[in-house]
């Protein structure tokens, strides 16, 4: 990892994403999204704000760069984690000792690769409940930016989901998967019936 993810052009992100490498993978495609998912609630709390001022949605605009801003990081903090991931599977194992090493290792890179996702899952959340709270204030002409980004929220959290879930099912420590599962569980509760209200909200407006 020679550079940030972030700082790369879409185009080269989505070259490093095309290639034969583990990294970056579907954690940072899902951090991304929600970066992204972010950037469109931000935007339209901006247009909204032009017209009608408010204390409220200075907050919200700062609410949002805020998670934003952590999601970026997250994109490069999952392909990191994974590396390690990566690297542990790459040490001998041709003696005792070394295959001692080698799955103490792998034990502490899943756990880190388990949770990195699993704050992704837990900030997408915040995002989607972020973009339901300002459908309301959201334009007519702009009421569908926030729908993407809604679903770009979804999408941040079902693919974060997933590599938790993956991660999680090498993890030997019980405890461990049981305290990271809860948590996943409690990020996903509800969302499927949020994401209907939202998607029914949205098209409520732009209904032909």
């Amino acid at each position: 990892m020679p550079e940030r993810f972030i700082e790369r052009t879409l185009r080269a992100f989505s070259d490093d994403l095309s290639a034969d490498t583990p990294v970056p993978g579907g954690g940072s495609a899902a951090a991304y999204a929600g970066a992204m998912g972010a950037a469109l609630a931000a935007m339209v709390a901006r247009i909204t704000l032009k017209k009608e001022p408010s204390e409220e949605l200075k907050s919200y605009i700062e609410e949002t760069d805020n998670l934003r801003s952590d999601f970026l990081r997250l994109v490069d903090d999952d392909s990191a984690a994974y590396a390690r991931v990566a690297e542990a599977m790459k040490l001998p194992r041709k003696t005792d000792e070394e295959k001692k090493e080698r799955q103490e290792r792998m034990q502490a890179a899943l756990l880190a690769a388990s949770r990195v996702p699993l704050e992704v899952a837990e900030t997408a959340r915040r995002l989607l409940d972020a973009c339901e709270r300002g459908l309301p204030k959201a334009p007519a002409a702009a009421v569908s930016d926030v729908g993407v980004g809604a679903l770009m929220a979804e999408a941040a959290l079902r693919g974060a989901a997933m590599n938790v879930m993956i991660n999680l099912a090498s993890l030997k420590d019980a405890a461990q998967v049981k305290a990271l599962s809860e948590d996943l569980d409690r990020a996903l509760e509800g969302t499927d019936e949020q994401r209907k209200r939202i998607t029914d909200f949205v098209e409520s407006r732009i209904a032909r």
